[in-house]
């Protein structure tokens, strides 16, 4: 099995992977690049455990315009593709009459032939999580139901043609965002490293995968309702120190402040301000035990105008005590 990924933003270099029969290894492989001093800044990331290979791209590129990256495949595989930021568009076998698109803070999965593909990103800023396995694996993970009863799915195996398993892409929300971050900064070594990796694994695709739900409640959504969701979402991401209102998230979002606090609910899992308090604590942990900030400064940081609010809010959700994190770091 082999595939091949050639990158307009490095001259055209051509990274070239052979593997076995289902990704199958019995060891853990990471490899990271970064030479993109003529394009832009940032790295890709390569990990292969057994059974499945991840690309996880995280870079700001300079010329987004011309910002492509051909895929050739030799085997037919499956693609998680999640979308943290930025947004891309794929055309199956360099064909852009069929193009899908997957937008910031989305997810999908793709059942793909041995094809030609080309992906566009439309954004100076990406990062990107592309989970590469075959049918074995994910019918070990999923039951043999999940692909013997997709219509779509058997339509384009036969056809010899790319299935698209979620139409319009469904939302990545927090669970499965706290899922990601665990796999991409996990600080063990080893075997014990290779095992946290593959359980991980196994749990985001159950999670991304068994959202059908979550997909009933975006496909009922009207497209300008449910970009808006995704667009509150993220605005709540890049303004956590400022004050955050229900009313005003709902204006601007175009909902009444009873539909915004359903559908948000619906859609994340939990209710908005519960969501909030989770990403300004996610936020502040990273500022204090990555980028050495204090408490008090991590608080203000994260919208609190009171470090004690913060720390009560800290211990509650978590059990323990913010300072704990500069202790432990020590």
């Amino acid at each position: 099995m082999e595939i091949r990924f050639k990158s307009s933003e490095c001259n055209g270099r051509e990274l070239v992977k052979s593997f076995n029969k289902d990704f199958e290894t019995s060891f853990l492989s990471e490899k990271e690049y970064s030479d993109f001093k003529h394009s832009g800044s940032g790295i890709v990331k390569e990990i292969h455990l057994n059974n499945a290979f991840v690309l996880f791209q995280d870079q700001n590129i300079q010329n987004s315009e011309n910002h492509t990256i051909q895929v050739v495949q030799n085997h037919p595989v499956f693609l998680l593709q999640i979308v943290i930021d930025g947004d891309v568009t794929f055309s199956f076998n360099e064909n852009i009459c069929s193009e899908f698109n997957l937008n910031k803070n989305m997810y999908n999965l793709f059942y793909i032939p041995p094809s030609k593909n080309v992906y566009k990103y439309l954004n100076h800023k990406k990062r990107i999580l592309n989970i590469y396995f075959t049918a074995p694996f994910l019918e070990c993970k999923m039951g043999t139901c999940f692909l013997k009863n997709s219509k779509k799915y058997q339509q384009a195996k036969k056809e010899n043609e790319l299935c698209c398993f979620f139409n319009k892409g469904l939302v990545l929300n927090r669970q499965l965002r706290n899922i990601v971050n665990d796999f991409l900064t996990c600080s063990y070594g080893g075997v014990i490293k290779q095992s946290y990796l593959e359980s991980k694994l196994t749990e985001l695709l159950l999670i991304a995968l068994a959202s059908n739900d979550s997909d009933s409640i975006i496909n009922k959504l009207r497209k300008e309702d449910r970009e808006s969701l995704v667009r509150i979402e993220s605005y709540i991401r890049s303004h956590l120190e400022t004050e955050l209102s229900i009313k005003n998230l709902s204006e601007l979002a175009g909902f009444n402040t009873s539909k915004f606090k359903t559908v948000f609910k619906q859609v994340y899992g939990i209710p908005v301000f519960q969501y909030i308090t989770s990403l300004r604590i996610e936020k502040a942990m990273q500022l204090i035990s990555k980028h050495d900030y204090t408490i008090a400064q991590a608080s203000y940081e994260v919208g609190y105008k009171n470090p004690q609010h913060f720390t009560v809010a800290f211990k509650k959700k978590l059990g323990y005590l913010p300072s704990q994190l500069i202790n432990n770091g020590q």
